[in-house]
């Protein structure tokens, strides 16, 4: 069978040069119509708990709002995971749902959570935050923003310049879904997630 197969294309030499050629242009044709992603989004469904919190250390972070915030979560409907990242001044918890929970479903659980997770936080350290419907992979850039010593530029006026300014000069860039800001206490901090 595949001794006559290579002996009729020996043979037809001008017909097989015609078919494959027919065929590299067919494919010339498709390639730019398929719905292919350069990066495809292979994470969970998660959604991102943030909290404020200047002046206190990491460790304190962790203890007065991470582990609260964590511990109020775990008795969701779906829950997998639940994991934090505390740094000076900032808690970010995140909340991993069962593969096929609807996004939407799972934001609104944590959007109702956050309440009891809101009376666990000692009064005046920081108020959590659901973050903005991006992916795990949605973090794609972070930024400080910084002035010289001689400038006479503080932390507050460097995040009201970032807030008035660089946010709203990011978020009509095609992608960018949102701009979150922390800081100001030391140094501003940011970073823009993309859809």
């Amino acid at each position: 069978m595949l001794f006559t197969l290579i002996q009729q294309a020996v043979r037809n030499r001008l017909l097989l040069l015609l078919a494959l050629f027919a065929l590299l242009i067919a494919g010339g044709i498709v390639v730019p119509t398929l719905n292919l992603d350069a990066f495809p989004d292979v994470s969970n469904v998660q959604v991102t708990v943030n909290t404020e919190a200047e002046g206190l250390a990491a460790e304190e972070v962790e203890k007065l709002i991470s582990y609260p915030v964590e511990s109020s979560m775990y008795s969701l409907p779906d829950v997998t995971e639940v994991r934090s990242l505390s740094r000076t001044g900032l808690s970010v918890v995140t909340v991993v749902f069962a593969e096929g929970t609807d996004i939407y479903f799972a934001r609104q659980q944590v959007f109702e959570q956050l309440a009891t997770a809101k009376t666990l936080i000692p009064q005046g350290l920081g108020t959590p935050e659901i973050g903005p419907n991006t992916s795990g992979l949605g973090q794609v850039y972070q930024y400080v923003l910084r002035a010289t010593p001689e400038s006479g530029v503080d932390a507050a006026q460097l995040r009201s310049l970032n807030d008035y300014l660089v946010k709203l000069l990011l978020m009509p860039v095609a992608g960018v879904t949102d701009v979150l800001s922390f800081g100001g206490g030391s140094s501003p901090v940011s970073s823009a997630g993309r859809s």
